[in-house]
């Protein structure tokens, strides 16, 4: 009965042993780095970061007087440790551990493993631990954690190298040189040893060695050049390039000068001013509009260029050289002229020290806006209580609030004062930032009046939290004196601690008002890979694409051509305008049927005719008169007095109206064919259709008329007036006349009309000119006098009198017809 129970105790024993050899190894295990930090697997460095100094400043043990604190201290340190290298970051995101290298070298190594082995007898290759490129040595961490995130404020110039490759050292003295001009003006300077640091060039696609790039608002932009024929002016060449010319504006003109410096409210920057000798920016200007491009906007000058635009912009600004560099910072106040300026004889005695402080001096508007968290950051940074900076914020409605203007006057007169108590100043939208603001909001008990507007003071003890104190209706817009009184006493209470800042808050999320738009963006990423495709691409690289393109499009020319051949040839031609209507063949053949249609019918067939072919054509020239009528005639409109001023005076700039001159016996057959010329313009809105009676507007007609007659030299001729008494009513008839209202100008259409200034054309009993003024012309006019003997033997009538318009109508169109200016119109209709 006992080996039982001793079975069981031996199995209990054996079950307590492995449930404590679990929880000893899961004891010994290291906890997650994410769950120490309070994120999720996988998150960015940014967040990192940010958790990473929250938890510091909160487990400190010089802070933090619990007795875990030391050891949570040390688990967050080793956990950001952890998370902030980018190898073995991306090792626990991948197998949940991170082991040691196996063949002891440090991670990112040689790939073949032979450094240690060479490394230490002396096989270095080519380096001696002394060159010049291990002074500024990178690795991925570096770049991953610092480099990546300021190239979108400061350029990086990479050089990738190998302690094996010749060609690389032969290289160093250029390398030297280019680094001794790039660095001391701001240009970031990075070297990559292949040997150690593999992954990063593998990160940054280098796939050979010596290569030089430059890191530009994250994206690397190779240097394409062979390594013989590259230079230290090459290179300097290809580092100012590289940089983007949105950055700095170039002005030509006095009015593009003072539109710039006037938009410093509307955009909430600075508007800084540069003019120089040189034809382009140089590359501090470059470095310094990059740095500063989120707080002030910069604009160039070239001075050279000697223009009235110029001259004008130099008296302006008081600048009277031609060879100097001058630099003029401008804020919210331009009519007050700049608020500091430098000004040197030469560029080469303008430093970079000096261009910084006056940059960083005038880094803000005086009342700027807080829109975006990195003028958060910038306008009410995080500061010990020992160095307290007090931050007082005005809430406004909006940017354009009649307060921001009043409290901008009042900082315009004591903005030096309180800057020497460490106080600053700025405003805040309530209407863009409620999300922001929502979080302060508890603490307001009352309603105000409409003109007052509350104060805001605050002290950013970390990233995300703060003490303040809100003062309800301390700023009146209509009480302006006595508000800026009691607000100075209240900083002064708040800055001596006689005020406390009583309340905590945490922050809300602050969202960027100035952020670009999704289109604005997407052109921006457009023209960047266009840019980054011209460094990128060597012209053996780029002529294949060439040639593969024009390809295409010559394949695709030549297959809408055949398309468009093989649709003709179905579908036969349309004439675009109107035929003659004369009674002869016409040489259409658009008669809607077509022998081989089985649903069609001939004209006639179904009433039992038997047409002959001559009476079918004008049977379907008849049908389409009708058809165009039907569709043009409720467009066109009688001109007469109570049309007059809308078809005529009042036509918006291009737009003309097509007038035919027509009589009661004959109005319904013109106005059938004219209707078919014009159908083809049924849908241009620039123009208008309609028809004068000439009975009763004759005067009106012979009005325009006396702008188309050149004056006469004999003295004995008959006067104007005389020579237009005998214009006849019946040859006007058919006359177009294209008219537009808003330049004061016709042109004029009659088969007996001479644009090139005859005398005498239509309606006239004597028809003109005799024998002998036409041999007293030139003999390079003879096509013109054939012109003009055909015209003799041609008789219009209302038959054929719209023959030749279609063809008019076209050159109209082509700009080709002569046009008849006029002072005004004349306003004799019936």
């Amino acid at each position: 009965g006992d080996k039982p129970d001793r079975s069981t105790s031996m199995r209990l024993i054996g079950l307590s042993s492995l449930i404590l050899l679990v929880c000893l190894v899961y004891a010994s295990l290291p906890p997650d780095p994410y769950t120490v930090l309070g994120l999720r697997k996988g998150a960015n460095i940014k967040d990192i970061k940010k958790a990473y100094k929250t938890l510091v400043k909160e487990w400190h043990p010089d802070k933090n007087d619990s007795p875990q604190a030391a050891e949570r201290f040390m688990e967050i340190s080793k956990s950001y440790e952890l998370l902030s290298d980018p190898l073995k970051k991306d090792r626990y995101d991948k197998f949940g551990t991170v082991d040691d290298d196996p063949r002891g070298s440090p991670q990112g190594g040689s790939p073949f493993g032979f450094d240690p082995f060479f490394g230490g007898f002396g096989f270095g290759g080519f380096d001696n631990g002394n060159s010049f490129f291990a002074k500024h040595r990178v690795g991925i961490r570096q770049y991953t954690n610092t480099i990546l995130e300021k190239s979108h404020h400061q350029p990086f110039i990479f050089f990738a190298y190998s302690g094996y490759c010749r060609s690389c050292f032969a290289m160093e003295s250029i390398w030297q040189s280019v680094v001794e001009d790039l660095e001391p003006l701001g240009y970031g300077i990075a070297t990559v040893n292949a040997m150690t640091d593999s992954n990063l060039l593998e990160q940054m696609r280098v796939s050979r060695l010596p290569t030089i790039l430059v890191l530009i608002e994250g994206r690397a932009v190779h240097y394409r050049q062979s390594p013989q024929y590259t230079t230290a002016k090459s290179l300097r060449i290809f580092a100012r390039d590289v940089i983007p010319n949105s950055y700095i504006l170039k002005l030509s003109s006095y009015d593009k000068l003072k539109r710039f410096i006037d938009q410093a409210k509307s955009t909430n920057k600075m508007s800084v001013l540069i003019l120089g000798s040189s034809p382009e920016p140089r590359l501090r200007y470059l470095l310094s509009a990059m740095k500063m491009s989120e707080t002030a906007r910069f604009a160039y000058v070239h001075l050279g260029e000697e223009t009235p635009e110029i001259d004008h912009m130099k008296e302006a600004m008081s600048i009277k050289c031609s060879q100097c560099e001058n630099v003029l910072v401008f804020n919210e106040f331009p009519e007050d002229g700049p608020v500091s300026r430098l000004s040197m004889s030469k560029a080469s005695d303008l430093s970079k020290d000096a261009l910084n402080n006056l940059l960083d001096q005038n880094r803000f508007l005086l009342l700027p806006a807080i829109s975006s968290p990195s003028y958060l950051d910038g306008l009410c940074p995080i500061s010990s209580r020992s160095s307290r900076i007090l931050c007082v914020w005005l809430i406004a409605t909006s940017s354009s609030d009649p307060a921001v203007d009043s409290f901008r006057a009042f900082l315009l007169k004591k903005h030096k004062e309180i800057e020497k108590k460490n106080i600053r100043v700025s405003f805040i939208s309530a209407t863009a930032q409620s999300a922001f603001l929502r979080p302060f909001m508890d603490s307001r008990s009352s309603l105000v009046e409409n003109s007052s507007r509350d104060i805001l003071m605050v002290w950013r003890s970390e990233s995300h939290r703060g003490r303040f104190v809100w003062f309800e209706g301390a700023w009146s817009t209509e009480k302006s004196g006595e508000s800026s009184v009691a607000l100075m006493k209240k900083m002064d209470g708040v800055v001596d601690g006689r005020i406390k800042l009583e309340k905590a808050i945490v922050f809300g999320e602050m969202v960027d008002e100035y952020k670009p738009s999704f289109f604005t963006r997407y052109s921006k990423k457009v023209v960047r890979l266009i840019e980054h495709a011209w460094f990128e691409l060597s012209k053996e690289e780029v002529y294949p694409v060439i040639s593969a393109v024009f390809a295409f499009l010559v394949i695709m020319m030549i297959g809408y051509g055949v398309s468009h051949s093989m649709r003709e040839e179905k579908g036969g031609h349309r004439p675009t305008y109107c035929p003659p209507f004369n009674g002869k063949r016409s040489g259409s053949t658009d008669s809607g049927w077509h022998p081989e249609d089985p649903k069609g019918t001939r004209e006639g067939e179904e009433e039992g005719e038997n047409l002959t072919e001559m009476e079918t054509t004008e049977m379907i020239q008849r049908r389409r008169l009708k058809k165009a009528y039907s569709v043009m005639s409720p467009l066109i409109h009688e001109l007469r007095a109570e049309s007059y001023y809308g078809m005529i005076r009042l036509l918006k700039p291009g737009c003309r109206s097509i007038i035919i001159l027509v009589d009661a016996e004959h109005k319904q057959t013109l106005l059938e064919h004219f209707a078919l010329c014009i159908y083809p313009l049924r849908n241009n809105k620039t123009f208008s259709f309609g028809y004068l009676m000439v009975e009763k507007n004759l005067p009106f007609f012979r009005k325009l008329l006396e702008h188309t007659l050149p004056a006469s030299d004999d003295k004995a001729a008959p006067s104007m007036y005389e020579r237009l008494k005998g214009i006849n009513p019946k040859q006007t008839v058919g006359t177009v006349i294209v008219m537009c209202g808003w330049k004061l100008y016709f042109c004029i259409y009659h088969p007996m009309h001479v644009a090139s200034g005859k005398k005498n054309f239509l309606g006239f009993e004597d028809d003109g000119e005799t024998d002998d003024e036409l041999s007293g012309e030139s003999g390079d006019d003879v096509e013109r006098d054939e012109q003009t003997t055909s015209r003799r033997l041609f008789r219009p009538s209302v038959s054929n009198v719209l023959n030749g318009f279609p063809n008019w109508l076209d050159r109209l169109l082509e700009g080709s017809i002569r046009r008849y200016y006029i002072p005004e119109w004349p306003e004799n209709l019936h």
